[in-house]
């Protein structure tokens, strides 16, 4: 019965913003997730960043319906006395039902089985033109190839990584792995620890990591004491430093590794100036989102860039459609 609900105010929930002290809210109801967030799959960033606000939009954004039954093992018996949904929040859950209705974000595996099978030919056709050639311009058309498979490996790395590839929560982790850990060296822990927060705050210049930082360092030390599957990801890290320096070790002299390594690196950063245009272009903000405004702060901080169907396969196009 309504008499015997119990409220609170959006005030008083964001009170409870803080680590060991973590409330949130989703649908009006609200759950105290303080001990949860540890060992959020997500990890624990995404949560602070949200720590006391509505989060109906971003759980939806970023959950399968099956994670809406285990909300009622974190609800705290208070509901929000005045939740209010923004015009542009409705709007959106109803696209997101529409389209979960219409099965778009269905797995599609047999896409993935055809661009690991691309990327596992790139890395053949590598190996062989490394090791079997003497030629400068095989080793420089390898490379070539290299840096192809390598963005090739990231997009399906980063689409594995959001567990939207393959049917099952294991396969999507051995995709993870192989692709981001022994492929590309990019620890997929590492990445989703940032990255998942990174989509949570988009372009926020306070929450969001991804405008931090370089690759090259962690935002911050806690990622040591959350990095899920720990063993695995440094097992992928040393399988990739330990093939790609044998493979550049193989070539006939050092004119031929400095040129191989540099063409390879040159190839991928047609994938770094496709990140760039996407989010540093965009409009950045200060401060979290809020829950009646985290779906205009997502599109505000996106640059969705419109090219031809041939350049589908060097920008993910497979997977973003």
């Amino acid at each position: 019965m309504e008499c015997d609900k119990k409220y609170i105010t959006i005030q008083q929930l964001e009170q409870h913003n803080k680590a060991g002290d973590l409330w949130v809210s989703i649908n009006g109801k609200v759950y105290n997730v303080s001990d949860w967030s540890k060992y959020h799959p997500g990890g624990e960033t995404p949560l602070l960043n949200l720590a006391g606000k509505d989060v109906t939009d971003a759980f939806t954004a970023y959950h399968p319906t099956t994670a809406w039954q285990y909300l009622n093992k974190f609800f705290t018996g208070y509901r929000l006395k005045d939740y209010e949904v923004s015009e542009v929040s409705k709007d959106y859950r109803n696209i997101i039902h529409e389209f979960t209705k219409a099965g778009m974000f269905e797995n599609k595996g047999h896409t993935a089985v055809f661009t690991l099978t691309s990327v596992a030919a790139m890395f053949g056709f590598v190996f062989y033109g490394v090791l079997c050639c003497n030629s400068l311009w095989v080793h420089l058309c390898s490379a070539m190839v290299l840096g192809m498979a390598w963005i090739q490996s990231a997009y399906i790395g980063h689409d594995s990584g959001h567990y939207i590839v393959m049917s099952g929560h294991g396969w999507n982790k051995f995709v993870q792995l192989i692709t981001g850990n022994c492929l590309t060296g990019i620890s997929i822990a590492w990445w989703k620890w940032t990255h998942n927060a990174h989509h949570i705050a988009c372009n926020s210049l306070d929450y969001d990591p991804d405008l931090q930082h370089i690759p090259v360092f962690a935002v911050s030390s806690r990622l040591f004491n959350s990095v899920q599957d720990r063993t695995l990801n440094i097992m992928g890290i040393i399988v990739f430093w330990t093939w790609f320096p044998l493979l550049v070790s193989w070539l006939p002299n050092w004119s031929h590794r400095v040129m191989f390594v540099l063409t390879s690196f040159v190839v991928i950063s047609i994938q770094h100036v496709q990140f760039c245009l996407n989010h540093f272009s965009a409009n950045v903000y200060v401060g979290p989102p809020n829950g009646n405004d985290w779906f205009e702060k997502q599109t505000n901080g996106t640059l969705d860039i419109s090219c031809s169907p041939w350049m589908d396969w060097f920008f993910d196009g497979c997977y973003g459609s």
